[in-house]
């Protein structure tokens, strides 16, 4: 699994707003991974799902938000590392645990799923620290500790094609992301401080980031000479598939090309300490970093920022509301955002 965290420092104020806050409970340990429905399935219930260290892996119907219960959960024999709902195939859910793939029909009508409808074993060499489903519905790539990424043909449910090599990461792979719209898109983050933009044909177009320097990062922990790499621990499209966004760990938030992979930007005043996650929200980016903060930027400043009570694993949008999985048993939702 990837490592994320580096010392905290003093965040400077940011502006602050009244957020309604709720939990979903039903895991027995840590949650480590969400994945949102991006579009409300044909039976009218935004989804959201959710992995644990325990084993389990649940489906929540959000229609109502004083409401919101799980409604179908898969026990595995080992924690679920990513889940990816299909935003093509609403009835498919994929799982990743350990260096294996497993695939859920969701159009069962039992609450608890105890066959997987697919199992694809051994996928990747090493640990898989992120899978995600392209636009159409037809790939999955998969992140992995080796560095390499995986494109899982979802008819067929073998390997297309592995990405990798000089033009990849040589480093732990952390995190996948496919760009919007109908084209072809894929972008991929490491522990090498490196954001690789790949084409079709496997070909990729490295950036390397450096360590930033800037007062307002998290850069230094203990001097001027000690600088905490720019690991990228997450990344997101932005909604028209123009940026990218990638959760670095000296504090800061790289916005690139999504075209070449350059830096455009780096948001700096955010957090004291390495960004964990990243999302695009309806409201604007939203970062959170391993010192128990998240921020929600405009204008490429920090808007809001409002505290977390526990170390964050992961983040997903849906219906209007911010989902954080972190070190607790519960899944916690904030809602007012948008105000």
């Amino acid at each position: 699994m990837m490592p994320h965290g580096y010392p905290a420092r003093e965040n400077p104020p940011v502006a602050q707003t009244k957020l309604t806050k709720s939990v979903l409970k039903g895991h027995k340990d840590s949650v480590l991974c969400l994945s949102s429905d991006t579009a409300t399935s044909k039976a009218g219930a935004p989804r959201l799902a959710s992995g644990g260290a325990d084993g389990s892996c649940r489906i929540w119907d959000l229609r109502c938000a004083t409401g919101r219960r799980c409604v179908r959960a898969a026990f595995l024999d080992s924690e679920i590392a990513s889940v990816a709902i299909s935003p093509a195939r609403e009835h498919l859910m994929l799982v990743a645990t350990g260096s294996d793939i497993i695939g859920f029909d969701l159009r069962s009508d039992k609450v608890i799923l105890k066959e997987a409808d697919k199992h694809v074993a051994g996928l990747a060499r090493d640990e898989i620290n992120h899978i995600a489903i392209s636009g159409s519905g037809l790939l999955a790539a998969v992140a992995e500790d080796s560095g390499a990424v995986h494109l899982l043909d979802l008819n067929s449910w073998r390997l297309d094609k592995t990405l990798g090599g000089k033009t990849g990461h040589d480093n732990i792979c952390s995190s996948v992301a496919w760009r919007p719209g109908n084209g072809w898109g894929l972008a991929s983050g490491g522990l090498d401080a490196a954001v690789v933009v790949w084409q079709r044909s496997g070909r990729g177009r490295i950036s390397r980031l450096t360590a930033d320097a800037g007062e307002d990062s998290a850069t230094s922990t203990g001097g001027p000479q000690l600088l905490n790499p720019p690991f990228v621990h997450s990344l997101t499209y932005f909604p028209d598939g123009r940026r990218l966004a990638a959760g670095l760990g000296d504090g800061t938030v790289s916005l690139l090309d999504a075209e070449t992979g350059a830096q455009q930007q780096r948001l700096r005043g955010g957090h004291a300490a390495a960004v964990a996650q990243v999302v695009h929200s309806g409201t604007g980016l939203v970062s959170a970093g391993n010192d128990l903060q998240l921020v929600l930027w405009a204008d490429n400043e920090p808007a809001v920022r409002w505290a977390h009570h526990e170390k964050m694993n992961w983040l997903a949008w849906c219906e209007n509301t911010l989902f954080v999985a972190g070190l607790g048993n519960d899944v916690v939702a904030y809602e007012g955002l948008d105000r």
